[in-house]
C-alpha cells in the first residue's frame, strides 16, 4: 500500500475531518466501497452508515448521513449532512430519538409528506450512529 490518500469531511459545521489516510471506508447507496490511494476517479451518493479512515495503522470510525463522495487517485472528498465520532455519540440520547421517531413515523398519517420525509430521514442518521457506538463497543 504505498502512499496516502488526503481525505475531508464537509458537513453544515465545516471541514470536520482533514487527513492523510492509508484506506477510507466510505457507506454508499450501492454498499460499502474501500478506497485506496490511486483509486479510480467516481462520484458516489452516500448513505447513513458507518465510515472507517485507517491512518498509520490505527482506524476511527464515524457516523455519516446522506451526501456524496468525490475520489481521485489522491484524495477523497466527503460532502454529508451529519458526522459525529463514535466518542461524540451518546447512545441512551440516540436510541430515544430513535423510539420517539419509529412512533411518530407509525403515526404518519397525521404528517405532510415533508415531514415524514423528514423524520426518515432523521431515523436514519440515528440508526447508523447507533449502529457505530454499538459495534465499536462489542469490538
Amino acid at each position: 500500500m504505498a502512499g496516502k490518500i488526503h481525505f475531508e469531511i464537509v458537513s453544515p459545521a465545516g471541514v470536520s475531518t482533514a487527513v492523510e489516510a492509508d484506506q477510507v471506508v466510505l457507506p454508499t447507496t450501492s454498499g460499502e466501497i474501500g478506497v485506496m490511494p490511486n483509486h479510480e476517479p467516481l462520484m458516489t451518493m452516500l448513505e447513513p452508515g458507518e465510515l472507517a479512515v485507517t491512518a498509520d495503522g490505527k482506524t476511527t470510525y464515524a457516523a455519516i448521513g446522506e451526501g456524496f463522495a468525490q475520489i481521485t487517485p489522491g484524495r477523497i472528498s466527503v460532502l454529508t449532512d451529519m458526522v459525529a465520532r463514535e466518542s461524540e455519540i451518546d447512545e441512551d440520547s440516540v436510541a430515544k430519538a430513535i423510539e420517539r421517531a419509529q412512533t411518530a413515523l407509525a403515526n404518519a398519517a397525521n404528517m405532510s409528506d415533508e415531514e415524514a420525509a423528514a423524520m426518515e430521514a432523521g431515523l436514519k442518521r440515528n440508526l447508523a450512529m447507533l449502529g457505530v457506538k454499538r459495534r465499536r463497543r462489542s469490538a
